[in-house]
């Protein structure tokens, strides 16, 4: 038998490219170089790829995994792939596999040998496997602005939407709540980091907190925080950090010295974290000793996962906005930060409900634009026989990494022994629930990042916004039970902006009988499991006699209730199983307003028995009210409808994704009004109408900011209010630019308006100075209107093109009406001439300021 042998010195990056590329934990992660065009950046993405492959194949023995892995070389090598050039050898049991995954010798050589009968099933398939070099996330860039240079290594935004989202970040009113919907991969996590990074510059032991919906996306935030400068000490307090490394680590949270503290739901409500969380909550002039921390911002990433998760499958989620407010008791400049990629209706309505502030307080970003790596495949099966012989077809040709979603957890468990044993994969891995183990939990996370694996079988527990960037393939074994959670978990591919393909294979009989299918499965899991009406009321009535204290606090009325209680006609033994009915009653009442949780008495990442609830509507101790149900069952009954009718139009897509594009209607299910987008261009139906993918892609979120003023230290200016005309030194705004960004930046200007040739110039020269801020737009990004603008102090350098500077000036006169109070400079010739008249007679109501006068305005600030 011939020994395999494999070189990486035959893949080499194309020594034409100025790109660059790290190598982090193992994985190949492209650094954008705006100075490449589409060819270059296209063959070296591609020569990244082939070097990813050629790393697993070095590592791989099995035949199953080093096959996969030379079918995506030769599909990188355009079809064609030398042995010899490749230092590949394939032993006796690889030559006679060969087949199995589409592939051909020929004589030196290894082909693609794809036959019509290995794609009766799936057709579209063999199209959605075309390899693809091209870059697909083209999103229209936004200019950076100081703050972006200063605080981060990145050179540009990735979208309006991202930079819309830093901006309000930075100027959020102290004790406000944003809520921020912007494509997976678009960049949400760089706003906590950001949060963390601007708070410690001005408190050295500021930090933020970070609850998130699982613990592999906890570890890897832990592990791309640890290669951020200033942000080496973040922490994950997952379940296995237990004992002495728990202690310690809270301990060094309360000296000031974690700047992002990781967190589940569960664990914020444990009783040493809590004490730790409102300790940082005290101004660190009034904590003892070396307990520097001080808590800047509380972030939910994934937002929508408090309703949707917090309905019945863990309840603390929905309990977080009490522990923010509790916080806000303490400390009320604390911010909150609320990231998701999608936002359903029901989603959107919980977190206003539970995060909205008054008075200004409130803002939403939404960069209303669905993802365009994928390459959609969608096929449904009468039975499940067929669904598995396709399946194995597209896990044999899917190019790696790759992800296997299924809905159940002893679905994943029956998937992975059978590819394992019968598939003879060896670089797979299992991720569900059902592992309790933390310790193989993290093992998983970190091997998947460092490329040791190629192939996860999953349920819903592993990947939500765990950010590996060459994730090639996402398959689903099944019907996700709505468009949000297909959405989402798509979302694990193509995060490099590159192709990536989405697969999803279900079981939907022409029949009802009594086989199972993923349609059912997910009918059953969307609207199934509802708790009723009389055994609701029978619930709560066990509750209330066995409940173990019952105090006012106040004026309100707080019950410790034993969630051991055991409704009436049922044995008086209770269970999980009726611990979690009780838990999903709580909730129901808690969403129907009628009380409030207060605490779950957990410990770690598991809930306790008892709840402590504020009742907050007295007819829930009236045993003879009809009302206050009535009430309760109306909330539950518009859920409940909402989710079946939201389910039934997702059906319909997917059983017949030949008639729109699934992209598109999914993504419009899941963001509603205001959502409309292009078609993807590579879905059943966009290829069948030979529709495109659109070649750019715009964010919305400029439009967006702040009503309330910004208030900064930079804000204290003696610049007088509305608009003032400044004669700048250099018309052109070339050689004095540096110059006048500076003395702009001396008088509290904190917002240019400038050309687009020098929005990068400017936010580098600003970000040299003692500008908080630093914020720069161009022309073009001011041109979907005015409140897009923070509300500070603002400088407009009028272009010399009189049609652009006609359009601007009618922007700052509406600006200005908008904003009496906001300093706002046009810097501009006075003695320049439009529509027949001077500008020194037109744009404002007093004599022009020379430039260097900006020098005498910032000493008279200084003293």
């Amino acid at each position: 038998m011939a020994v395999p042998v494999f070189s990486p010195k035959s893949i080499k990056t194309p020594e034409n490219s100025t790109g660059k590329q790290v190598a982090e934990a193992g994985e190949i992660i492209l650094v954008q170089d705006d100075n490449l065009g589409p060819a270059e950046a296209a063959a070296r993405w591609r020569s990244l790829s082939q070097e990813r492959c050629v790393r697993a194949l070095c590592q791989a023995s099995a035949a199953a995994d080093r096959l996969v892995l030379i079918r995506s070389l030769v599909t990188l090598a355009d079809g064609r792939l030398s042995l010899s050039e490749a230092h590949i050898a394939l032993t006796a049991e690889e030559e006679g596999l060969l087949g199995r995954f589409g592939l051909a010798r020929d004589g030196d050589s290894v082909r693609l040998q794809e036959l019509d009968f290995d794609y009766r099933q799936i057709p579209e398939l063999r199209a959605a496997l075309r390899p693809d070099s091209a870059q697909r996330q083209h999103f229209r860039p936004g200019s950076p602005d100081a703050a972006l240079i200063r605080l981060t290594s990145h050179a540009h935004y990735k979208s309006a939407a991202q930079k819309s989202a830093m901006r309000a970040l930075l100027t959020m009113p102290r004790g406000g709540s944003l809520l921020v919907s912007m494509p997976t991969g678009s960049g949400k996590s760089l706003l906590f980091q950001v949060a963390a990074l601007e708070a410690r510059r001005k408190i050295p032991g500021a930090c933020v907190v970070v609850v998130t919906p699982t613990i592999a996306l906890a570890l890897d935030h832990q592990r791309t925080l640890a290669g951020i400068p200033g942000l080496e000490g973040s922490v994950a307090l997952t379940g296995d950090v237990t004992g002495m490394a728990r202690e310690d680590a809270l301990f060094a949270f309360r000296r000031g010295e974690v700047p992002v503290l990781l967190l589940s739901p569960e664990q914020a409500f444990s009783t040493a974290v809590a004490s730790a969380l409102f300790e940082a909550a005290i101004a660190p002039s009034d904590k003892a000793g070396q307990l520097a921390a001080s808590l800047a911002a509380f972030v939910i990433d994934e937002a929508h996962i408090v309703e949707q998760w917090g309905r019945n499958f863990r309840p603390d989620f929905q309990r977080l906005s009490s522990v923010l407010a509790a916080l806000r008791d303490r400390k009320p400049d604390i911010r909150a930060l609320l990231l998701s990629a999608t936002l359903p209706a029901a989603s959107r309505r919980e977190l206003r409900r539970s995060y909205r502030n008054d008075h200004g307080k409130w803002l939403e970003i939404d960069a209303h634009v669905p993802r365009y790596e994928f390459d959609v495949v969608v096929k449904s099966f009468e039975d499940e026989a067929n669904r598995q012989r396709a399946l194995n077809l597209v896990i044999d040709r899917a190019p790696r990494p790759a992800v296997i979603y299924t809905t159940l957890v002893e679905e994943a468990s029956e998937l992975y022994d059978r590819l394992r044993s019968e598939r003879g994969y060896r670089r797979i891995a299992l991720f569900t629930g059902g592992i309790s183990d933390p310790r193989i939990r993290k093992s998983i996370v970190r091997e998947w990042a460092e490329n040791k694996l190629d192939l996860v079988v999953a349920t819903s527990a592993f990947g939500m916004g765990v950010d590996k960037s060459d994730v090639r393939a996402v398959v689903h074994a099944c019907l996700p039970e709505s468009p949000a959670r297909w959405y989402q978990e798509i979302g694990r591919g193509g995060r490099d902006g590159h192709q990536a393909l989405a697969a999803c294979l279900f079981t939907d009989p022409p029949y009802r009988d009594s086989r199972p299918s993923d349609v059912a499965t997910a009918y059953g899991l969307a609207i199934s499991g509802w708790i009723g009406r009389d055994l609701a009321e029978l619930r709560w009535a066990a509750l209330l006699r066995k409940k173990t204290s019952d105090t006012w606090q106040g004026d309100r009325r707080w019950l410790t209730l034993d969630l051991d209680a055991v409704r009436e006609g049922l044995p008086n033994r209770s269970s999980d199983y009726n611990r979690s009915w009780n838990r999903a009653l709580l909730t129901l009442l808690q969403r129907a307003g009628v009380l409030e949780v207060v605490s779950t008495g957990s410990i770690a990442d598991d809930p306790g028995e008892d709840w402590i609830v504020d009742v907050t509507d007295p007819r829930l101790f009236d045993g003879a009210s009809t009302d206050v149900w009535d009430h309760i069952f109306s909330v539950r009954n518009a859920e409940q409808a909402e989710a079946q009718a939201e389910l039934d139009k997702f059906v319909g897509l997917m059983r017949n994704p030949e008639n729109s594009c699934v992209m598109r209607a999914a993504f419009e299910m899941i963001e509603g009004a205001g959502a409309s987008s292009e078609p993807c261009g590579r879905c059943p139906s966009c290829r069948s109408r030979l529709l495109g993918a659109p070649a750019v892609l715009s964010c919305g979120g400029l439009e967006t900011a702040w009503t309330t003023p910004t208030l900064a230290s930079a804000q204290q200016t003696s610049l007088p209010r509305g608009v003032t005309l400044v004669a700048p030194e250099d018309p052109y705004f070339e050689g004095g630019l540096a110059i006048l960004a500076a003395r702009l930046a001396s008088v509290g200007v904190e917002q240019m308006i400038v050309a687009e040739r020098h929005t990068a110039r400017v936010a580098r020269l600003l970000a040299t100075t003692d500008a908080e801020f630093g914020f720069v737009l161009s022309y073009a990004e001011w041109s979907e209107g005015v409140t897009g603008l923070a509300r500070i102090a603002t400088a407009v350098l009028l272009p010399a093109e009189d049609g652009s500077a006609r359009q601007l000036l009618a922007r700052v006169e509406e600006l200005s009406r908008a904003w009496p109070e906001l300093p706002i400079l046009v810097i501009a010739e006075p003695d320049r001439e439009m529509d027949g008249r001077r500008l020194d007679q037109t744009v404002s109501p007093r004599a022009p300021l020379a430039e260097e006068m900006l020098e005498e305005i910032a000493m008279e600030d200084l003293l």
